[in-house]
């Protein structure tokens, strides 16, 4: 049957030839007489047996990569979780020292204004914060303490111009319930330091401020 068949193509095709001639001049036969069998080799099948490899080759490395990646995040988080733990160890083991104030000559609210600091602003690493009004200084400033800031002044030690600025606020108060704010012109302490510009500078604040005194 399948000998039969392979006659019934050559004659067809031997057919069609013969009609090519007669209609095309100078036309060569054998130019289709090539059987199929013997037809090169289609190029693009190593092409897809070898892009096959190569897609797999991909898959695997992807999923290698991948793999790695959750690995260093999980070790990425287990150190996280190491720190964490050690520094929760060390907080509870950190011992607060408060120191004894019932010595200290001084009123009872600076000794009391001290133990906070000693015993909340330091171990909950807090600062004091607030503004000193406009009346005080001619202009509203936002400042804050530091826990050395009030130490260092109960202590009777060196002071800097913002604890000079927060003890000025606290005299215009008084000055002021005894009616005798207006006798009284401040100035804030870090405008005139000797790092906030020229002498020339400075004098013109003290002079602009005076100014602003009645001196009754």
């Amino acid at each position: 049957m399948e000998a039969r068949t392979k006659q019934l193509v050559e004659a067809e095709r031997e057919h069609f030839l013969s009609q090519l001639s007669q209609l095309i001049p100078n036309f060569d036969p054998s130019i289709l007489k090539q059987r199929i069998s013997q037809s090169p080799k289609n190029p693009m099948s190593d092409k897809a047996s070898c892009s096959g490899g190569d897609v797999r080759s991909l898959h695997f490395e992807d999923d290698t990569a991948k793999d790695e990646e959750k690995k260093e995040e999980k070790r990425d988080e287990e150190k996280e979780e190491e720190k964490e733990k050690e520094d929760e160890e060390k907080h509870d083991d950190k011992v607060i020292e408060v120191s004894d104030y019932s010595n200290m000559e001084g009123p009872s609210s600076l000794k009391t204004l001290c133990r906070y600091v000693e015993t909340t602003l330091l171990p909950e690493d807090k600062i004091l914060q607030f503004t000193i009004d406009k009346e005080v200084f001619g202009g509203d400033r936002d400042t804050f303490l530091l826990p050395d800031d009030i130490t260092q002044f109960a202590s009777m030690e060196e002071i800097g111009a913002t604890v000079l600025a927060v003890y000025m606020r606290y005299l215009h108060d008084v000055l002021k319930q005894a009616n005798m704010g207006s006798m009284v012109g401040f100035i804030d302490p870090a405008t005139v330091s000797a790092n906030s510009g020229t002498i020339a500078e400075r004098s013109r604040l003290v002079a602009a401020r005076l100014q602003k005194t009645d001196g009754k």
